[in-house]
């Protein structure tokens, strides 16, 4: 399964607010979380997927919010 590498900008996000999203990306529907790598004092959020294809990665980003 092709994986796809997604870097996300969120400056001001704090670790309360990063570990309530944890659940909801964990559950997976459109593609699959595989690891991330997050800065919470800079603001980048580096994270990498399993996916069938581009399409629904994108729908997994939709879905999570």
């Amino acid at each position: 399964m092709p994986r796809y590498l997604a870097i996300h900008h969120a400056p001001g996000v704090n670790q309360e607010d990063f570990q309530r999203n944890i659940p909801e990306v964990l559950r997976g529907k459109y593609a699959t979380f595989v690891q991330t790598y997050v800065n919470l004092a800079k603001g980048p959020i580096v994270n990498i997927y399993e996916a069938d294809n581009e399409a629904a990665l994108v729908r997994e980003f939709e879905r999570i919010g």
